[in-house]
């Protein structure tokens, strides 16, 4: 198996996979053929502000699992995960964020992503 063939058409299929929707002018959502625990689709919102981007879930994830905030033990538990993985979290709204220049933007959609995923398998 040659290792750089395999490489490129991963990348093609995974560039085939995601759809880039745009929101505004300065706001894109993202979203893959992933899947979090309960078969839907993760996403990302991505604001450009100036030569930095903001990866967000706009407080979207919490409000998915924990809509009426009831379960205090599932956001302080999600707070950290998200702190630790490097994100931003807002507790009075549950919006996870980082803000990454353009060069550090792929990986952080891929991190949140992948965050996402993670915290579906708590709630």
């Amino acid at each position: 198996m040659e290792s750089e063939k395999l490489k490129a058409d991963y990348i093609n299929w995974l560039a085939g996979q995601t759809v880039f929707n745009p929101w505004s002018d300065t706001v894109v959502q993202v979203e893959n053929e992933l899947v979090d625990a309960y078969g839907r689709k993760p996403f990302v919102l991505v604001e450009k502000s100036g030569d930095k981007y903001t990866v967000t879930d706009d407080g979207y994830l919490m409000y998915k699992y924990n809509p009426t905030e009831e379960n205090e033990d599932l956001n302080e538990y999600a707070a950290g995960m998200v702190m630790d993985a490097g994100f931003d979290f807002d507790k009075d709204h549950a919006v996870i964020a980082q803000t990454v220049s353009e060069e550090s933007l792929p990986g952080a959609i891929n991190a949140l992503m992948q965050l996402e995923i993670m915290i579906s398998f708590i709630a």
